[in-house]
């Protein structure tokens, strides 16, 4: 078999644009993959395969790969270092097992990663754009380049990429960040609730080039296992209610999605509105801070200069997207949002360049 020497690969993060928490009951949610890419150069090495992750202080830590696909780590690196891998151990073994599956035969390759298009240097604080499911999606697709498996087929580099996210977050979270990563551009995303049904691929919606949008960052970083372990309790201790609101976050994310396809302004608008009241609901019967202080006067702020706003994601902290009807409303909002400290974050729609 003729060895590829070397690989590059990058995967778009994301950005929610509706159908947060509700996407976890099989509702739609729109999502947009952005132009923060992660990064994985794989080449092939001499002696043991080596990880290295410079922007995440991990140089060239050195691991290797049973016959059956197994990563192992040496037993002397710190348990806190061994978590970090987590996602990187995770995503390769499951890679690395459908090559042997496929009939190739594994050697060792030295895997560089790069997330820092994730992390503000100005601000010094993690954006919130989906790090961890763009690198395993980057992570795959590199390896399955190398050993020429082949990444052109979407659908399955999307599958083995989730399959692995999934289990690397103890089977918590939608896969809505892998599907954008994935595929790119602007999808409607949907969890099929049957673990018997196969998860099928994205639906690519038009892209709304026009539409006037601003990303804002909240001034910190929020776990999102926390937050959704929170809203989960809501359903354990109070079905009814929490039904009661997946319902009608489903039914706003469902018209909004719809709204966008068709490009139609006002209706859009007002579903991103409603969204944001029923998070702030969803929020208070819980007892989590979706809709944190921030997030509150980000939204205030936004209805002074004629404009909507919701948390991307599951809220309290991290990244926020506002909405207008033009951009002389649009950029009102950026200025006063800047008067008071706050930072927009430049984004545009992320791209999957051909393999």
């Amino acid at each position: 078999m003729n060895k590829r020497q070397a690989v590059n690969v990058a995967a778009p993060g994301k950005l929610i644009l509706l159908g947060e928490y509700a996407v976890l009951e099989g509702a739609p949610a729109l999502v947009m993959a952005v132009n923060r890419h992660a990064r994985a150069s794989v080449e092939t090495v001499d002696g043991p395969w080596l990880f290295n992750a410079p922007n995440l202080k991990m140089a060239y830590i050195p691991f290797s790969v049973t016959s059956s696909g197994i990563v192992r780590f040496d037993k002397g690196i710190p348990s806190e270092t061994l978590y970090k891998l987590t996602f990187f151990k995770t995503t390769l073994e499951y890679t690395l097992r459908y090559i042997l599956k496929s009939g190739h035969e594994l050697y060792p390759l030295g895997i560089t990663l790069d997330t820092g298009a994730f992390y503000d240097r100005q601000l010094q604080a993690k954006l919130g754009f989906g790090s961890s499911a763009a690198l395993t999606v980057a992570v795959t697709r590199a390896v399955l380049r190398m050993f020429g498996v082949g990444d052109a087929d979407r659908a399955r580099l999307f599958r083995l990429a989730l399959a692995a996210h999934k289990q690397a977050q103890s089977g918590m979270g939608s896969g809505v960040d892998v599907a954008a990563s994935a595929y790119g551009g602007v999808l409607q995303y949907r969890v099929y609730l049957d673990p018997q049904a196969r998860q099928e691929a994205p639906v690519p919606v038009k892209e709304w080039t026009s539409l006037p949008l601003l990303c804002v960052f909240t001034g910190h970083s929020e776990s999102t296992r926390r937050m959704v372990g929170g809203v989960r309790r809501l359903r354990e201790a109070r079905p009814a209610v929490f039904d009661a609101l997946m319902r009608e976050l489903g039914a706003v994310s469902t018209a909004g999605i719809r709204a966008y396809s068709q490009q139609d302004k006002t209706a859009f608008l007002s579903a991103v509105d409603a969204f944001y009241e029923r998070l702030m609901r969803l929020g208070k019967e819980s007892g989590m801070p979706i809709i944190s202080p921030v997030h509150q006067h980000l939204a205030d702020w936004a209805r002074q200069t004629g404009c909507v706003y919701k948390p991307s994601g599951a809220g309290s902290g991290d990244v926020g997207v506002a909405f207008a009807p033009d951009m002389e409303k649009l950029n009102r909002l950026k200025k006063l949002i800047e008067q008071y400290g706050l930072a927009s974050v430049p984004i545009a729609i992320g791209r999957i360049t051909a393999p």
